[in-house]
């Protein structure tokens, strides 16, 4: 089994949940990870940009095969302003 079908068997069950959620949760968390990651303290700044670095890197790996162009750089980008901006935290 690869590694993506091992990812993707597990993920199943928690993309399920998500999807049952009303629509605004999974937006609005984020945001708040990522408000939290720039105001709380730095222990709980960090550890709020790693769970929302986490959470958009395995949402991009799994969503990889169905978008394209310009949806794969606005992923990336996105993801590696929050590690820069996860990185700046703990320097």
């Amino acid at each position: 089994m690869s590694v993506r079908l091992a990812v993707e068997k597990r993920s199943a069950p928690v993309l399920v949940l998500l999807s049952q959620q009303h629509k605004a949760v999974v937006p609005l968390v984020s945001v708040l990870l990522l408000l939290g990651g720039l105001a709380l303290p730095v222990p709980l700044g960090v550890a709020c940009l790693a769970l929302l670095a986490l959470f958009v890197g395995w949402l991009t790996f799994l969503s990889w095969p169905a978008i394209v162009g310009q949806a794969r750089a606005v992923r990336v980008a996105t993801l590696v302003l929050i590690l820069i901006a996860l990185g700046s935290r703990v320097i």
